[in-house]
């Protein structure tokens, strides 16, 4: 939460504001309190929004809509004036934690509780149906699990037979991994779009993995639309009936909430009621009542007198101000109470986007959150055993050291080491290549023209002059060795490099191998590079349409070929190479002979890295995975981001390896440095916010391209004796 800025107002109609909880595109959302002193989340639409005849219609439709919907299982509006100069909508308060950050932290439910939360789901989106509604973007993130049971949370609220969107037409309105096939193909959406999602939603709570896999956003999506779900882990008849029944693709085959009712039958009479938390497993309903039992306080009324001028006792204590013009100063809270983590139904990762009306939700962090940078010993990493776990404190800090502005703020950087220097190809005004000094960040040379850089040892191979050209220098002084100019027939160099034993290759729609000691023309081939093309020894691997394909470098003769749907994002390492189709699986194959080593579905392959005999990639939500190269055998997995959506967009990573040092850069402006056999966090640095481009090292720094243009050295902290239980390392 934000302090209010200098344009906010102090009130909202009959509503108290106290502090800025999010804005989006459409809005802000505070936090707020009624009258009666009880808290609640406001959100606010941007004028500019208030003042389109079909907007201001849709919100006045939307607020009467979601005011009617009053079942038990979802969250209620209590308030709205969406005819105001600048309209708003309040939402309820709900202490708890939803299903997404409960799987997360405690594993997947037993089917027990499973069937519980499809009956509490499946009897919300029957009052939301009722009432000519259509949620539109059900998941775990919007499914809050309360002392008084499951709640449906941010319902988009537009009525199928004429929802009018302010989003780009023929545009998918969802989350990736929760939208049926017909959001999907940006079609009229009904309420089967919600029983898809309700199926989708129940696997993931069974298994606690996402149906449609954690990979692309193009893998997920062709798999929903081809109704290849991994149900694996769910041995229960009647829940795999459900769920596949609900997941079908014909959406007039799909069960309506009542049947899904229907299918679930009355519970047992000795089954625990919805209508608390006994239904849940101890360790996710003993959190659930931490969590109410300590926002307790926000619900009791302050008298006015005893008020201060802007946060009750509740919620002030110490507190800063921000003054803006014509106000006296505003104060804001800290968070809410030691080891406090409340839900607010008022602003999410729904609420961010400003992608529908409805409850929203909001995570106030206090000082024992589940910050994974704050605790090393995150359950992901242990397997979701939700034991209690001993503070261990927050990991040392990085050291920063130089730092060298080399490109535009937003501009994509990119950084490259070897030979003894930092290679960072920016563009501030003119696309430049910088070669850094390691040691103190001074430039090396310079090169002009807009190149992409391949560092291998002592000489680094240049793509300039737009692709017309390929070029080889030496790394240390930047003296040209010898230059090749790509012909009319060839496709240029636009893409990394591809380097062997004898030849560097490249190319888009065919692929050249030139010569590294002469830069002389070698061969050409017919195969198209633009998928991808590596090199490791004698070997080239090609990915080309339908296969990955083995090519003896010196002849660009075909050694081998191996089948595969569209392969994509390869690394290759300890004799393995690892693709991924376009369905988001990993496929393992040995460079020698072509044969498959292992397969593994759900993967995101963007920024895989290998070495050390493993592999080490993203798998969403921040998640990395750790396998074994030989195998495919997970070893470890580590979440890291401390706010996650379900929007995998949001929480891409890059990744970096270093001997025993796994470097992930993560969207939410931290580096993290993770041990790479166990995939514990050794130390963080969180002073500059990273660009998502891949650390690299050398000399011993770490070295991040940062959103301002700055290529940042980073130092790991000094390692110093524990003393009388101290901290292990200083920075």
């Amino acid at each position: 939460m934000r302090p209010l800025q200098g344009a906010d107002p102090d009130r909202v109609g009959p509503y108290r504001l106290l502090g800025r909880l999010g804005a989006g595109g459409m809005g802000v959302v505070y936090l707020g309190r009624s009258p009666s002193g009880r808290p609640v989340a406001i959100k606010v639409i941007q004028r500019r929004f208030a003042g389109e005849p079909r907007f201001a219609a849709r919100f006045r439709r939307e607020a009467a809509a979601a005011r009617r919907v009053t079942g038990v299982f979802t969250a209620p509006v209590l308030d709205a004036d969406p005819d105001a100069r600048t309209p708003w909508l309040v939402t309820a308060y709900l202490p708890g934690l939803s299903l997404r950050e409960a799987v997360t932290r405690f594993g997947p439910l037993p089917p027990s509780a499973v069937r519980s939360l499809a009956a509490g789901l499946a009897e919300a989106l029957g009052e939301i149906h009722r009432v000519g509604v259509v949620h539109r973007d059900l998941k775990p993130g919007n499914v809050m699990l309360t002392a008084g049971g499951p709640r449906v949370i941010d319902f988009g609220i537009s009525r199928p037979e004429d929802a009018v969107t302010i989003t780009r037409a023929n545009t998918p309105v969802g989350t990736p991994g929760f939208m049926a096939p017909e959001q999907l193909r940006a079609e009229r959406a009904d309420p089967s779009a919600d029983i898809f999602v309700l199926g989708a939603t129940l696997a993931y709570a069974a298994t606690g993995r996402e149906p449609f896999g954690d990979g692309p956003l193009e893998s997920r999506d062709l798999r929903a639309l081809s109704g290849r779900a991994d149900l694996g882990g769910i041995t229960e008849p009647w829940l795999l009936d459900l769920i596949g029944a609900c997941l079908l693709l014909d959406p007039a085959r799909r069960p309506s909430a009542a049947g899904v009712l229907e299918r679930l039958g009355p519970p047992d009479d000795d089954a625990p009621s919805l209508l608390g938390t006994r239904w849940l497993p101890a360790a996710v309903a003993e959190e659930i009542d931490r969590r109410t039992a300590e926002a307790a306080p926000l619900e009791t009324p302050v008298p006015p007198a005893a008020r201060p001028p802007v946060l009750g006792p509740a919620l002030n204590s110490a507190a800063t101000s921000d003054t803006g013009p014509g106000d006296g100063p505003r104060t804001m809270p800290p968070p809410l109470g030691t080891g406090r983590r409340a839900l607010l139904a008022g602003a999410g990762a729904g609420l961010l986007t400003m992608s529908g009306i409805g409850s929203l939700v909001w995570r106030l962090t206090g000082d024992d959150d589940r910050d994974p940078r704050r605790d090393p010993r995150d359950p992901v990493a242990a397997g979701h055993s939700g034991a209690p776990r001993t503070p261990q404190g927050p990991p040392p800090d990085g050291v920063a050291r130089w730092k060298r502005h080399v490109s535009k703020k937003d501009k994509y950087l990119e950084l490259a080491a070897g030979g003894g220097v930092v290679l960072a190809n920016g563009d501030d005004g003119n696309e430049i290549l910088h070669a850094l000094d390691p040691r103190t960040g001074k430039i090396k040379w310079t090169r002009d023209g807009g190149m992409r850089a391949t560092p291998h040892g002592d000489v680094t191979y240049l793509a300039q002059a737009e692709g017309q050209q390929l070029c080889a220098v030496r790394t240390t002084t930047g003296r040209t060795l010898w230059t090749y100019d790509v012909s009319f027939e060839e496709s240029g160099p636009t893409d990394e490099l591809a380097i062997t034993d004898s030849v560097i290759v490249f190319g888009i729609d065919k692929i050249t191998a030139v010569s590294r000691s002469t830069g002389r023309r070698r061969w050409r081939s017919k195969l198209p590079g633009k998928y991808g093309v590596s090199g490791v020894g004698g070997l080239l691997i090609v990915l080309v349409g339908d296969a990955l394909v083995g090519m003896d470098a010196a002849s660009g003769k075909t050694r081998w070929k191996y089948p595969m749907d569209y392969p994509d994002f390869q690394v290759v390492a300890d004799g393995m190479v690892y693709a991924v189709d376009r369905f988001g699986t990993m496929h393992a194959v040995r460079i020698g002979t072509g044969a498959l080593a292992w397969r593994r579905p759900n993967i995101s392959g963007w920024g895989s890295r290998a070495g050390g005999g493993r592999c080490y990639l993203e798998a969403g939500d921040g998640e990395i995975l750790a396998l074994d190269g030989a195998t495919g055998k997970q070893l470890w997995s580590r979440s890291l981001l401390s706010q996650r959506t379900d929007d995998p967009r949001g929480q891409a990573t890059a990744l970096g390896l270093a001997g025993p040092t796994l470097y992930v850069s993560c969207t939410d402006g931290v580096l993290y440095a993770l041990s790479t056999a166990d995939g514990r966090i050794q130390w963080t640095y969180g002073g500059d916010e990273p660009n998502r481009t891949r650390p690299v090292t050398a000399g011993g720094l770490v070295f991040i391209a940062t959103v301002n243009g700055d290529v940042r050295a980073v130092a790991p902290p000094t390692p110093t004796p524990r003393t009388n239980g101290g901290p292990r390392a200083t920075p």
